[in-house]
């Protein structure tokens, strides 16, 4: 036993005590277990039986917990018991060779605490959800099923993440499939609303590597595409199909030239009568009228695609035709973006009523397909409202119908309206008095206070 100092009367002490720290510990857990497994409620309402129940659960969860340490504790002192009397044999008999004895030693103790250090290494790879409603792993928001989303409604495989940094389920609204962000995608890695396969990008596009509108909305659109096969707009490459391309086996409209108008440098001041407006020169291909620039349009200083008036920027976009100059063209400017109607509109498909005196009422749409005055997001009908689908005044949220609504609507959702602060709110974090619902804060509240994290 040379260089081994070990006692084996403080190792068989040591191990009783342990023994007898254990039972009392046990002894405690038995007391308690009726008392806090069994919480009776405060009142016969359905609170305080969800708070009364919550409590139990967690007591039993620690009559579970308490109970699996007691097993490492019984199997650790019987482990500790076992050396002593290893040591102590050895001392008598000195036959047994240090190494020997030493792995026997460490095998009898190793073998509970890597049992107990797999528990809870596979407890650790179980990621908390955060918010409400979620079901899987390392969720946050609200009703995500699956791993790693982030939002609302969102749909991905339950896996075990080997790298979340790169590797996500859903970031945003009602996306179904891995890495897609935005809303209502299905697949993988599409970033945009409403896309269908894989790795693209933009606006309901099906299938692979698509960017931009789908070709079934505007069907050879497809704008500065380098490579061969192309079909579109400023596309290089061979084989190409479109207007003002680049390459060899071109099938499409040629260089582009400049109309018959008066040169850049020569052109009228932007404040000059109609005629002097008129003779700007054009640069593209059909354009009708003074300083168009692209393909088809018609009116005054138009940039794109058969666009019709004055200072539309994109696509098929219509607004009022100033003919005899204009006071503020810096600010006032028709449509931007994609078949737009009215004046100040910022995106696609936006209609604003107003054709005169816009600065003092604001804008038409920014976004996607919104219809009234100062309306941003997408779908929105009404006056200033900001999100997705609202009707009406002051909305702000998704779906809202009505005026000063926040958050999802109550008709999708009947309580979720989201950070809310004032009375009578319903909904979630919401803050003020008389409210109900979830994570509230403030005087006479109804419903379940502070979240928490699942472990």
């Amino acid at each position: 036993m040379s260089f081994v100092f070990t006692v084996p009367g403080i190792v068989e002490t040591a191990a009783s005590d342990l023994a007898a720290i254990g039972s009392t510990i046990s002894a405690a857990n038995t007391v308690a277990a009726a008392p806090t497994t069994a919480l009776l409620a405060a009142g016969a309402d359905e609170v305080s039986a969800a708070v009364a129940s919550l409590f139990s659960a967690h007591a039993k969860a620690y009559q579970e917990l308490s109970a699996q340490a007691a097993k490492f504790h019984t199997q650790f002192v019987q482990a500790l018991t076992t050396a002593g009397s290893g040591y102590a044999a050895a001392e008598a008999a000195n036959v047994s060779p240090l190494q020997r004895l030493e792995q026997a030693a460490l095998a009898a103790i190793n073998a509970p605490v890597a049992g107990v250090g797999g528990a809870a290494s596979a407890a650790a790879a179980a990621l908390p959800n955060l918010g409400y409603g979620n079901v899987g792993e390392g969720n946050i928001g609200f009703f995500n099923t699956g791993t790693l989303n982030f939002g609302i409604n969102n749909v991905s495989p339950n896996f075990t993440p080997t790298d979340p940094i790169t590797t996500f389920g859903g970031f945003g609204l009602s996306n179904n499939g891995i890495d897609n962000i935005g809303a209502f995608n299905t697949g993988m890695q599409n970033v945009g609303l409403a896309n269908n396969g894989t790795l693209n990008i933009g606006i309901a596009n099906t299938g692979t590597g698509n960017s931009g509108l789908p070709l079934s909305i505007l069907q050879t659109l497809g704008i500065g595409n380098h490579g061969n096969f192309n079909q579109g707009l400023f596309n290089t490459g061979n084989y190409n199909l479109g207007i003002g391309l680049t390459g060899d086996h071109l099938i499409g409209i040629g260089p582009l030239h400049i109309s018959s108008g008066a040169a850049p440098a020569a052109a009228a001041p932007l404040f000059a009568p109609a005629q002097a407006v008129q003779d700007i020169a054009n640069f593209g291909y059909g354009n009708i009228g003074g300083g168009n620039i692209g393909f088809y349009n018609n009116g005054l200083f138009n940039t794109g695609i058969s666009n019709t008036g004055s200072l539309n920027v994109g696509i098929a976009n219509l607004s009022p035709h100033w003919d005899i100059g204009f006071d503020d063209p810096i600010t006032t400017f028709g449509g931007f973006g994609a078949f737009n109607s009215g004046v100040e509109n910022l995106g696609i498909g936006n209609v604003s009523p107003f054709d005169v005196d816009p600065s003092t009422i604001g804008f038409g749409g920014a976004g996607l397909f919104n219809t009234g005055i100062e309306n941003v997001g997408a779908f929105n009908t009404g006056l200033q409202n900001v999100g997705a689908w609202n009707n009406g005044t002051f909305n702000l949220g998704i779906a809202n119908t009505g005026t000063g609504n926040s958050g999802l609507p109550l008709s999708f959702l009947t309580t979720l309206g989201v950070g809310n602060h004032g009375n009578f709110n319903q909904g979630l974090f919401n803050t003020g008095n008389y409210n109900i619902g979830i994570g509230l804060t403030g005087d006479h509240l109804i419903g379940i206070g502070p979240l928490h994290i699942t472990r």
